[in-house]
């Protein structure tokens, strides 16, 4: 490495280059702006529910917290065009049917309400293992991993 420049190498940055929607970089601040956007959206509205705010007052943020959660789904989709059928994909589809559920059962929505933030919480943290568990394909053969 050069001394008098530390950043020699492959390790220069590269200034000036273009933005490329699917490089993993982009699609790196893509999800992690998504993903802020939807937990801001849905504490406000998780909240607001939880201590009984008129639905009108939360709109927007009912509206909002769909949104970013529809684009999280397109997102984790160019990422990983199988992960309906992974761990991951099946909670996704567990949580998104009990947001349906509270539209049909609005008597329940706090504990429905509960729930999706239980669900959320459990598929954002679960060891990868069990997120990328398939219902089609069974375990995850890694590379590094020997051949059965």
């Amino acid at each position: 490495m050069n001394k008098a420049n530390p950043l020699s190498g492959s390790q220069k940055t590269q200034r000036n280059q273009p933005i490329v929607f699917g490089s993993q970089a982009t699609m790196r601040w893509c999800n992690i702006s998504s993903r802020t956007l939807h937990i801001a959206a849905i504490a406000v509205l998780f909240g607001g529910c939880i201590l009984g705010v008129p639905y009108a007052r939360l709109g927007v943020w009912h509206w909002l917290t769909i949104f970013s959660g529809l684009l999280l789904v397109i997102l984790e989709w160019m990422h990983d065009s199988r992960w309906y059928h992974r761990g991951k994909g099946l909670l996704i589809l567990f949580h998104v049917s009990l947001c349906l559920l509270i539209h049909m059962y609005p008597p329940f929505t706090n504990p429905f309400l509960w729930l999706i933030l239980i669900s959320g919480c459990v598929g954002s943290h679960m060891p990868r293992r069990y997120r990328h568990w398939s219902i089609l394909e069974g375990w995850e053969k890694r590379d590094w991993e020997p051949k059965s």
